[in-house]
């Protein structure tokens, strides 16, 4: 049976949000979502399992469909993610099982999937450079939330890298959460972090519960809003590594989390991505 593929190039500032969007719409959901550079525009592809998802999907973000023929279409993504080095992590697709360092200490296996998060978008790159800073510095923090999980990748790193920690993943999407937890159990995390279902911070596995070390991956107008209830949600000297938002919308972001009560930094920029630090001194 042949697969189909939606492609649309579109601008870096909407690249993502389309990418996302196309992942998890209720009535044409792909198999395999991802981004690649082309010049200062951005392509994004979907792969779906018939003409009519393709074309309900293309209906919705626009884009052109074509059929897939005789190829093997999970080798093809596959291939086109490179691993990613981030301090003590190395996040890898099977693809590159053979290739991993002797000197890396937390090897994560992530393939290409509909949950967003694969490592090598520097969103969640930027993530695991400053989580890995941090530990380095010896921060050990007791309970850990990575917060709109996608597929999972920092609450792994967080169960390889403090396995005697406390770690949930939450994300409002089921399928996400579903991927999370294939995800642990290929990377022998299964037991290490819960992953929940969850919209905000008022569901009963979120709601008044505060954390040593939150994961905040998602997009820029999210987080903004996010910003007193991921204060309340943080620990005294709590951190919150900011991500998903690209380099003109840091100050807005920054200066959210700081009315919220965070000091907060710039640690990472990758591409045209921003990572930020932000902790809760009270």
């Amino acid at each position: 049976m042949p697969l189909w593929k939606l492609e649309l190039l579109t601008t870096e500032e909407k690249a993502f949000e389309i990418a996302e969007a196309l992942g998890f719409l209720d009535q044409s959901e792909a198999q395999s979502v991802s981004l690649f550079d082309q010049g200062d525009r951005k392509l994004v592809e979907a792969i779906y399992l018939s003409e009519g998802e393709a074309l309900t999907a293309q209906a919705e973000c626009g884009g052109e469909v074509s059929v897939i023929v005789d190829k093997d279409w999970v080798s093809e993504v596959q291939s086109g993610l490179p691993a990613v080095k981030a301090g003590r992590f190395f996040v890898y697709g099977s693809h590159e099982k053979d290739n991993i360092p002797k000197d890396v200490k937390h090897p994560i296996l992530i393939d290409a999937g509909m949950a967003f998060g694969t490592g090598h978008h520097g969103t969640t790159k930027g993530c695991l450079v400053i989580f890995d800073e941090l530990l380095a510095d010896g921060f050990t923090p007791a309970k850990i939330l990575d917060l709109g999980c996608g597929a999972g990748i920092l609450a792994i790193a967080a169960a390889k890298a403090l396995p005697g920690s406390h770690i949930l993943a939450s994300d409002i999407d089921q399928d996400a959460v579903d991927v999370s937890l294939e995800n642990a159990r290929l990377n022998d995390a299964g037991d290490k972090m819960n992953v929940v279902q969850a919209d905000g911070f008022e569901t009963p596995s979120l709601h008044a519960k505060q954390f040593n070390l939150i994961f905040a991956n998602i997009l820029a107008g999210p987080l903004t809003g996010l910003a007193p209830d991921i204060y309340k949600a943080t620990a005294k000297n709590g951190k919150v590594i900011l991500s998903g938002i690209l380099n003109e919308q840091a100050k807005s972001v920054l200066n959210a989390f700081k009315a919220a009560g965070f000091s907060v930094e710039p640690r990472t920029t990758l591409d045209e991505w921003t990572s930020l630090l932000a902790v809760k001194r009270l």
